[in-house]
C-alpha cells in the first residue's frame, strides 16, 4: 500500500491537483459564492482610491488601524477594476493559494525532506478551510504567501555556504514587506535573523545589509505615522482594542469573562468615526480597568480560554455543530492538533533544534491572540499549514517503521 501511495507523491502530481483545485476554488467564487465578507482594510482602500488617503474614516484624517500592504492591494484592483473589484481580487487571491504548495515543497526541500514538502502540499490543496478562504478579502491571504516566500529566501541563506549581496537585499526587502503586512510575525522573523548571525551562517556585515535594507523600507510607515499622529506608532494603532474586544460577549468563549455587554460593545464601535483612534485605545483600556479592576486572575483565564478558542474554533462557532462547521472544521482540526502533538513528541528524539523551532513558532502565533483575543478563524490559518509539515514527517516516520518491520 505505501509503495503504491509513493508512487503518487511526485511533484509533477501535486502541481497537476494543485491546478485543478485552484481552477475549482475560482469556479466556486464565481458560480457558487458571489458575495464577499470585507473588512476595514477594504475601506481604507477606497479612501485610498476615492480620496488618496490612508484613512478609514476621511473627517478623521489618516489611519494606522491596519498595516499598509493589504490596504493598498485592494486599492489596486479598485482603481482597475471598479465595482468588480471584489471579484478580481478573490480570483487572485485563488490563484496566488497555487503558490503555496509549491513554497512547501521548496523549503522542505531545503531541508532534503521532498516527500514531506509534497504531503503537507496536498494537505494544503484538500484543506476545508484554505479552499473556501481566498474568497475572504482578508489580508491573510496574502500574508500567508509573503511568510512562506520569506521562510523559502530565509533557510536558502542558512543552508548556503556562498551567499551573494542580492540574496540579502532581497530578504531584506521581503521581511520589510512582510512586517508591513502582519505585525504577529515580527518577533519570530527577527530572532530568526539574529540565529543567521549567531549561528555564524552570515557574518555581521551581511545581518548588517538584511537590518539596514528591512529599517529603511519599514521606516516610511513610522515617519508617516509620527506625522499623522505626532506620537511614534511601530506598528499599527490596535492594542488595547484588541485586549478590550477579548471580554465582549462576541470576542470571548466563557461567561464569567464576558465582562462587556453587547450593548456597551456596540455603543463603543459607533463612536470609531467620530473619535481619533488614539483617543480609542484610552477609552478601551479605561473600560478594561474598570471591568477587571485589573485583578490578574482574569487576564490568566482570559489566556487559556483564547488558547482553546485560537486552537479549536473561535466562540461564535463553539455551538455550531453544522455539518460545514462540524466535519468541516472542528473534527478536521482536532485530528490535525492530535497528529501535531505525536509529531512534536517523535520530533523531539530525531531533531532537538526543529523541536524547539516549531515550539517558538507556536508561541509566536499563540502568545498575541492569548493577550487579545481569538475570535478570528483566521488567525489560525496564518499558520496551520507549519502544522501539515509536521504531520507529513509523521506519516514518513510511520512509513519508514512499518517498512523496517516488514523487512524483519
Amino acid at each position: 500500500m505505501f509503495a503504491k501511495l509513493k508512487t503518487l507523491l511526485t511533484y509533477k502530481n501535486l502541481l497537476i491537483m494543485n491546478l485543478f483545485i485552484v481552477i475549482v476554488k475560482i469556479l466556486y467564487i464565481i458560480l457558487i459564492q458571489k458575495e464577499f465578507v470585507t473588512l476595514e482594510d477594504f475601506t481604507i482602500a477606497k479612501n485610498i482610491v476615492k480620496y488618496h488617503q490612508y484613512s478609514e474614516f476621511i473627517d478623521q484624517g489618516g489611519t494606522a488601524f491596519k498595516l499598509p500592504v493589504y490596504p493598498f492591494f485592494i486599492s489596486f484592483f479598485l482603481e482597475i477594476f471598479g465595482d468588480n473589484a471584489l471579484l478580481g481580487i478573490a480570483i487572485f487571491q485563488a490563484l496566488l493559494s497555487f503558490f503555496t504548495p509549491i513554497l512547501l515543497f521548496r523549503i522542505t526541500k531545503l531541508f532534503g525532506f521532498e516527500k514531506v514538502g509534497i504531503i503537507a502540499g496536498f494537505f494544503f490543496i484538500f484543506s476545508p478551510s484554505y479552499f473556501l478562504y481566498p474568497g475572504i478579502i482578508e489580508a491573510s491571504n496574502v500574508f500567508i504567501s509573503i511568510l512562506l516566500l520569506w521562510f523559502y529566501l530565509y533557510f536558502k541563506i542558512w543552508f548556503s555556504v556562498n551567499n551573494s549581496n542580492n540574496e540579502f537585499i532581497i530578504l531584506g526587502i521581503v521581511s520589510a514587506l512582510l512586517f508591513l503586512t502582519q505585525v504577529v510575525v515580527v518577533p519570530l522573523a527577527c530572532i530568526m535573523i539574529l540565529a543567521l548571525l549567531i549561528f555564524k551562517k552570515i557574518n555581521f556585515r551581511q545581518f548588517s545589509f538584511i537590518v539596514i535594507v528591512t529599517a529603511l523600507l519599514y521606516s516610511p510607515w513610522v515617519i508617516r505615522n509620527y506625522i499623522i499622529f505626532d506620537k511614534i506608532v511601530l506598528s499599527k494603532t490596535p492594542a488595547w482594542q484588541n485586549i478590550y474586544y477579548g471580554f465582549t460577549e462576541n470576542g470571548q468563549l466563557m461567561d464569567d469573562l464576558k465582562l462587556i455587554s453587547k450593548e456597551k460593545d456596540h455603543q463603543l464601535y459607533q463612536t470609531r468615526d467620530e473619535i481619533n483612534e488614539l483617543v480609542m485605545e484610552k477609552i478601551y483600556e479605561d473600560e478594561i480597568v474598570k471591568a477587571t479592576k485589573n485583578e490578574p486572575h482574569y487576564f490568566v483565564k482570559k489566556a487559556a480560554s483564547n488558547f482553546f478558542c485560537l486552537w479549536f474554533v473561535p466562540p461564535k462557532y463553539f455551538d455550531d455543530n453544522s455539518l460545514s462547521v462540524l466535519f468541516g472544521r472542528k473534527i478536521y482540526v482536532v485530528l490535525l492538533n492530535i497528529f501535531t502533538l505525536v509529531s512534536l513528541v517523535f520530533l523531539y528524539r530525531r531533531s532537538k533544534l526543529l523541536f524547539w523551532f516549531s515550539l517558538l513558532f507556536f508561541a509566536n502565533f499563540s502568545f498575541p491572540y492569548m493577550i487579545g483575543h481569538a475570535a478570528n478563524m483566521r488567525f489560525k490559518l496564518d499558520f496551520e499549514w507549519y502544522q501539515f509539515i509536521l504531520i507529513a514527517l509523521l506519516i514518513l516516520e510511520f512509513a519508514g517503521y512499518y517498512k523496517q518491520k516488514k523487512r524483519i
